[in-house]
């Protein structure tokens, strides 16, 4: 009896520590997943300390701000931060809705511009009005360019009767903006076929139209490859931009790493500017990146310099040159033309031939261009005077032989004629040219 107790006994307990072992393993598997998760990064004291730093230097800037900007609006009449929050309009980061709320930097652009009253100004993005009631108030004619449907629809509630505010509901890259202002171009054509004055000053430039906008930064290389070249239309552009794009787009001196194809354009166009660093707690949403004010001036059309060739030609030639910005310009300049009109063109620029593309600046660049392309003309004016020439000796030498034939034939009818045998060594082969009468 005690024995088949004793066997009972150790039959539970081996039951009971199977039921355990099995009812603990998920517990332990699920313990092993929660430690293999990311524990939170602890900071140290000194980088706790300069983030704490850096968010009361933000919430200063802020209050600092906003106290300007009430003091520098008249009274009853809104901030640009309250006209953004009076808008109730969530910020849309895929149209690169980025709303200016510093009324500094907003007189800082009309500034830049000159605007005056009577001013023809054409706006892209003008979202909540920040700047368009700015514009308003220096008594310029607006043309404002808005794609998102709620804030063109909200700015035409606000200026409903305003002549002086025109608000198009539009994608502007693909808004015809020559038919527009061709008013305006018509204007300017029409004064200045009277001739310059006696400084040399053309008077219809004067009435030429301006832009002063904040655009988004993703279509900045866009907006600019369709206005620069309108230089008989505008003459005066303010852009918000992208602080490390503007910076590339104006540098004069060539040579840096950041030396692009656009800044050949831009320049080829324009006489570009710095006007003033615009840091990120200036907006609403602030952007991930710094911004500045950069400014523009067209050059009509009469002060584009010369081409041998279409400007298309001239900027594919350019993109061509910096196809691969690591090697040299002649290396580029095989897909345009052969080595030997290399070799002179570079002798010609005074430059030696480990020269990369980054080193040439816009004026060499013209003058490259129109050396490559009248060092083709020639070579195919040659080619085709070498065929002419070539031509006009095979012509000739037929018709030497046909001649020959001709007189050789016409001496054997009349020695037949008066009754005398010619012998004709070259008989046999004459048959054929032989015309019988």
């Amino acid at each position: 009896r005690n024995r088949v107790v004793a066997e009972m006994d150790c039959r539970a307990r081996a039951s009971l520590h199977a039921t355990a072992s099995t009812s603990a393993a998920p517990r332990a598997r699920r313990l092993d997943v929660r430690c293999m998760a990311r524990k939170p990064t602890r900071l140290s004291q000194n980088k706790k300390n300069a983030k704490l730093r850096e968010n009361a230097e933000k919430a200063r800037r802020t209050k600092l701000r906003r106290e300007l900007n009430s003091r520098s609006t008249a009274p009853g009449e809104l901030t640009p931060q309250q006209r953004v929050d009076a808008a109730d309009h969530e910020a849309r980061r895929w149209l690169g809705q980025h709303f200016l709320i510093d009324h500094s930097v907003i007189l800082d652009a009309l500034d830049a511009a000159a605007v005056t009253d009577g001013d023809r100004i054409l706006e892209i993005g003008p979202g909540t009005g920040n700047l368009t009631v700015e514009l308003v108030k220096a008594g310029a004619v607006i043309t404002a360019v808005e794609k998102d449907r709620n804030l063109a629809d909200k700015l035409r509630t606000q200026y409903d009767g305003d002549d002086a505010v025109t608000v198009h509901e539009a994608d502007f890259l693909k808004w015809n903006v020559a038919r527009e202002f061709e008013h305006v171009t018509a204007k300017v054509a029409a004064l200045n076929a009277i001739g310059a004055d006696e400084r040399g000053v053309y008077p219809g430039d004067a009435h030429r139209a301006k832009v002063v906008a904040n655009i988004p930064y993703n279509i900045t290389t866009d907006i600019l490859k369709t206005l620069l070249p309108m230089g008989d239309t505008f003459r005066d552009m303010v852009f918000m931009f992208q602080e490390e794009v503007a910076r590339r787009l104006i540098r004069q001196d060539s040579g840096a790493s950041d030396y692009r194809p656009m800044s050949v354009r831009v320049h080829y166009y324009s006489e570009p500017y710095y006007i003033r660093p615009v840091t990120a707690s200036c907006f609403d949403p602030p952007p991930n990146v710094e911004s500045c004010l950069v400014g523009f001036r067209p050059k009509p059309r009469r002060e584009l310099p010369a081409l041998r060739g279409t400007e298309k030609q001239f900027f594919s030639f350019v993109q061509a040159c910096f196809a691969q910005k690591r090697k040299m310009l002649k290396n580029n300049l095989r897909a345009v033309c052969d080595d030997e009109v290399i070799a002179a063109a570079l002798e010609y620029l005074g430059r030696d031939e480990k020269t990369r593309a980054q080193q040439l600046t816009m004026d060499e660049y013209v003058r490259l261009f129109n050396f490559v392309r009248s060092s083709k003309g020639a070579s195919k004016q040659r080619e085709s005077e070498s065929s002419r020439i070539e031509s006009a000796g095979k012509e000739s030498k037929s018709v030497r032989e046909r001649r020959a034939r001709v007189e050789r034939a016409t001496s054997r009818l009349v020695a037949q004629a008066v009754g005398r045998d010619v012998l004709d060594e070259d008989d046999d082969d004459d048959d054929e040219g032989i015309i019988e009468v």
